[in-house]
């Protein structure tokens, strides 16, 4: 009988602690402590990437961040500078190792003064055309001030980093100052089997240069050109990405009318997701990898 009450014993106990661990684990989740990355299995892999399409309006903004690497492509008009630089510290972002600053249009470059001025930047990557606006003017000037490395970015370069992460320029070949648009820089992240094409403002001319070239455009995620513009993602550069999802960023109720209607049209009718951070905000997609998921954070 005294064996009978000890078992019993032992195993209220037990019972005891896991409902202890599930209740703790509860309150963690609960509080946002579990951090959402958990719900991919990092494997044998290094780690997460991740991308973050910050909703700066009507402009780009993308922060990306490998397992060893902060990588900033463009930051919005200039007031969206310090929601930018914001943005990056809550990420803990110390430096940065690499700026891409698409063209010179005050939409992509602007708030890069501000994130140049209060974040340490390694490197600018730019298309090198002259740009007779104040804004490009102060966003060189910052970059000659602080001794940071300015690389001409011309389609052919890569990079293979330590972590597992390619990045690729695809374009421009043979950049136009008369043409801003078609002479952003497109690149690409890939890491494991997911990939991610980051057009700028890059219109149909760049798109037809960079299929021209061979080029492997396939890619899991598409940044949409010049903001759901028709002049960009055309129907053969689209077959050629042929993406799972595309991310379209644009300002809410913009004067434009970007994204436009044919664009939505085409995208739903091959059956991709959209993602809109004038619908959505702040749009974070989250890799190992292998597999990637989508999430909000605003």
């Amino acid at each position: 009988m005294a064996r009978r009450k000890r078992k019993n014993r032992s195993a209220l106990t037990t019972i005891i602690f896991v409902l202890v661990l599930l209740a703790f684990y509860y309150l963690l989740d609960s509080s946002g402590l579990l951090n959402r990355q958990e719900s991919l299995d990092t494997g044998a892999g290094s780690g997460l990437a991740e991308v973050h399409f910050i909703d700066v309006g009507q402009g780009d903004s993308i922060y990306i961040k490998t397992p060893m690497q902060d990588i900033l492509i463009d930051g919005g008009e200039r007031e969206q500078g310090e929601k930018v630089v914001e943005y990056l510290k809550d990420q803990n972002v110390d430096d940065l190792e690499l700026v891409i600053g698409t063209h010179p249009h005050s939409d992509h470059i602007g708030g890069l003064i501000t994130v140049l001025k209060e974040i340490p930047v390694k490197e600018v990557m730019d298309p090198g055309l002259v740009h007779t606006s104040k804004t490009f003017e102060d966003y060189l000037r910052l970059i000659d001030q602080k001794d940071i490395v300015f690389t001409l970015a011309r389609a052919g370069i890569k990079r293979e980093y330590e972590d597992g992460t390619r990045l690729e320029i695809f374009s421009p070949a043979d950049p136009d100052a008369d043409d801003l648009n078609n002479a952003s820089i497109v690149s690409k992240l890939t890491y494991g089997d997911i990939s991610f094409l980051f057009t700028g403002d890059a219109e149909k001319k760049s798109e037809n240069e960079m299929l021209k070239s061979g080029y492997k455009l396939k890619s899991t995620v598409l940044k949409a050109g010049h903001h759901g513009s028709s002049t960009s993602t055309s129907d053969d550069f689209l077959k050629a990405a042929a993406p799972e999802a595309v991310v379209i960023m644009c300002g809410a109720d913009n004067s434009y009318g970007h994204p436009h209607k044919e664009i939505l049209e085409k995208l739903e009718q091959a059956s991709i997701d959209i993602y809109r951070t004038d619908l959505l905000g702040t749009i974070i997609v989250e890799t190992n990898g292998t597999d990637y998921h989508v999430r909000y954070a605003n």
